[in-house]
């Protein structure tokens, strides 16, 4: 496994982009042209489509966009938390957490464990 630590996005900024697209897209697209939330979610999950290259600022972003689904739609839900739960089953959460700091571990886990993922 390479070191995705180096050049790797920290789990509090990629909550603070993904939090600020939701924002933008509810401003621009759902309150001015009327978008769904199910359209709002499918705009972020766009915008951030292929931003991150290493497993863990990938996983990091599926927990972001499951929270921010707010769990309103379930077949969206049950397919993120599979993709979460096979990532962590395969590679393992240890191994993924592996030169991430202390501190950020222990947020991300916090939220794994909140969502009962772990």
């Amino acid at each position: 496994m390479s070191d995705d630590s180096v050049d790797r996005v920290p789990y509090e900024t990629i909550k603070a982009l993904a939090l600020d697209a939701y924002y933008d897209s509810c401003r621009d697209n759902a309150l001015m042209s009327g978008w769904s939330h199910r359209e709002v979610l499918g705009s972020v999950d766009y915008a951030f489509e292929v931003a991150y290259e290493s497993q863990i600022e990938n996983l990091m972003l599926c927990v972001v966009q499951l929270i921010l689904s707010g769990g309103w739609y379930q077949e969206a839900e049950q397919r993120m938390r599979s993709r979460i739960s096979d990532q962590l089953s395969v590679d393992g959460l240890d191994n993924l957490l592996q030169g991430i700091p202390t501190e950020e571990a222990e947020l991300f886990k916090h939220d794994l464990k909140i969502l009962k993922l772990v």
